[in-house]
């Protein structure tokens, strides 16, 4: 079945302009033939046309697809029937291809051309017409239309509505509308780790497995874990596991025998594709492999959640997406809005400063001018927090050092930094909340602590990492009851699985540490010994402005 495409506007004047020449065409070589036969198939043809333009108008409901169809078989009737008296309709044949490839898809185009095509074999077969030499004259005109056919497909994709800004807003609109709709019925909703959960226990109803993973590529190109439970193998790093990868690359099941907590088990790994592309690699514990009718069983169950996971994974990055756009605009509207008032209020107080002598009224206008001065630095590294993110072509570490950098040389604290990062990232949405978490740590570090010296430290081994934030303060003190730092902090952390720990005593400073050692609290006895990775480490000491 041909796929339907609504007819761009923007083609509703093309489409008439070609009929009207298609029947001006064949009236003027009736014309110039002079013959009854030619007159007759020459009015036949300007009704086909007219008909042509004017259903769709009157039916609103008129199908896109059947008016080309229609068409083209009536101009193939009316070409053939008197064929052998007269060839002044052949022309016309070139019109509803045209037509065809201009507002339906290209497979619609070509099922019209081979309408068009049975129709005027099938009538020419007549026992009236048999006689006449019906594919001498009509097979170029055939081919003629399917080129006709052709440049009106070729036209239409040229001007897809993708390429049009306004038309590519309303597309938008219309999906962002229908996502709304279609999010609020869901009964797992659109986060890909609670998908991840009902994929774990859906799997084992049928396995009854004693661990298991589920894995999905991050955008650091490494295979982390989305859920997971029982005794399953998070520790590691699942790009470097063979097995794991072997099942990825081949998109076929793969076992292997392995001791986990001194026992013997079986470590599957099987495939989870949305037709012929990889989704996640869910691996499985179990005394024993699976039979083929088990195995079977699961891929099936694995293939009808595949949609909903991938769903859940785009919308993840879509909304991730909205949330730096807007933040962007954030730090835009206080760039050009409250920021620039306050700077302009700067002025005005040291304009008032130079037209005054009294010394009392110098003095606060003095203090006047430092807090405005405060207020605006406080407003650039606000800006600066929100245009801060996390983007496959930056690692967190290198924005944790922007963003360190930034708060040393704008506050004059010495900054000190250590980082430890593997070649491997953890999934994006979890190194931005990481980041978060750094972000608030070290806003209240420079606003509350009256610290000298700050220590940022952040490792990571994926799927495991450590943020440490010191400082040299006179500690948190009693905290307000409208703050809600904290208490968005421990929400941040809570989010990915982490450990988020603050200890902070009188004059001696506070500690921030954020724990992710394994996400899901799943352990395995025999990974004590792995390989280190090869890392990189920075220890930066940022001077006092």
């Amino acid at each position: 079945m041909a796929v339907v495409r609504s007819q761009p506007n923007s083609h509703a004047s093309t489409l008439i302009a070609v009929r009207i020449l298609g029947a001006v065409t064949v009236l003027g070589l009736a014309v110039l033939e002079r013959s009854e036969a030619g007159m007759l198939v020459a009015a036949l043809i300007v009704m086909i046309a007219v008909t042509a333009l004017t259903i769709p108008a009157l039916v609103p409901r008129w199908s896109t697809r059947a008016g080309p169809f229609v068409e083209g078989a009536a101009a193939a009737v009316v070409s053939t029937v008197l064929l052998a008296d007269t060839a002044v309709g052949l022309p016309y044949l070139l019109v509803p291809l045209f037509v065809a490839g201009l507002s339906l898809s290209t497979p619609g185009m070509v099922a019209t051309w081979c309408a068009q095509s049975a129709t005027l074999i099938g009538v020419a077969t007549l026992p009236t017409i048999v006689a006449s030499p019906v594919l001498e004259l009509t097979a170029p005109w055939l081919l003629t239309s399917l080129a006709a056919g052709m440049l009106g497909a070729w036209i239409r994709i040229s001007s897809e509505p993708g390429t049009d800004e306004p038309d590519a807003y309303d597309a938008a609109h219309r999906l962002l509308s229908e996502l709304r709709t279609v999010a609020r019925k869901l009964s797992a909703g659109l986060d890909p780790v609670g998908i991840a959960y009902q994929i774990l226990a859906d799997v084992n109803d049928v396995v009854d497995d004693d661990g298991a993973v589920l894995l999905a590529r991050s955008a650091g190109g490494s295979l982390l874990p989305l859920a997971g439970r029982g005794v399953a193998d998070l520790g590691g790093e699942h790009h470097d596991d063979h097995l794991v990868m072997e099942c990825w690359t081949s998109e076929a099941p793969a076992h292997e025998s392995v001791v986990v907590d001194g026992r013997r088990s079986v470590r599957i790994m099987l495939p989870l594709r949305l037709g012929a592309r990889m989704i996640a690699v869910l691996v499985l514990y179990r005394p024993t492999p699976l039979n083929s009718a088990m195995t079977a069983d699961v891929v099936e169950r694995l293939r009808r959640h595949a949609v909903q996971l991938d769903t859940a994974m785009v919308f993840d990055e879509v909304r991730s997406l909205a949330t730096i756009d807007e933040r962007r605009r954030m730090a835009r509207e206080i760039h050009d809005g409250i920021a620039q008032e306050v700077a302009s209020l700067g002025y005005s107080v040291d304009s008032l400063m130079a037209d005054t002598d009294d010394m009392v009224q110098r003095d606060g206008l003095g203090m006047l001018r430092e807090q405005l001065t405060h207020l605006v630095s406080e407003l650039r590294l606000s800006i600066f927090d929100l245009r801060s993110e996390v983007a496959p072509g930056s690692t967190l570490g290198s924005v944790l050092a922007d963003y360190v950098h930034q708060v040393g040389r704008q506050t004059g604290m010495t900054v000190h930094l250590s980082l430890n990062e593997t070649q491997h990232r953890l999934r994006v949405e979890v190194e931005t909340e990481i980041l978060r978490v750094a972000q608030e740590a070290i806003t209240n570090a420079r606003r509350h602590s009256g610290a000298d010296h700050l220590w940022v430290t952040f490792s990571a081994d994926p799927p495991q990492a450590m943020l440490s934030i010191t400082d040299d303060g006179g500690g948190l003190g009693e905290p307000r009851a409208d703050s809600f730092g904290m208490k968005i902090m421990q929400e941040r952390a809570d989010r990915i699985g982490a450990d988020l720990a603050v200890v902070s005593e009188s004059n001696r400073g506070t500690s921030v540490a954020l724990t992710l050692m394994n996400p899901h609290a799943l352990r395995r006895e025999d990974c004590s010994g792995a390989d280190q990775k090869e890392s990189r480490h920075a220890d930066v000491g940022l001077a006092h402005r």
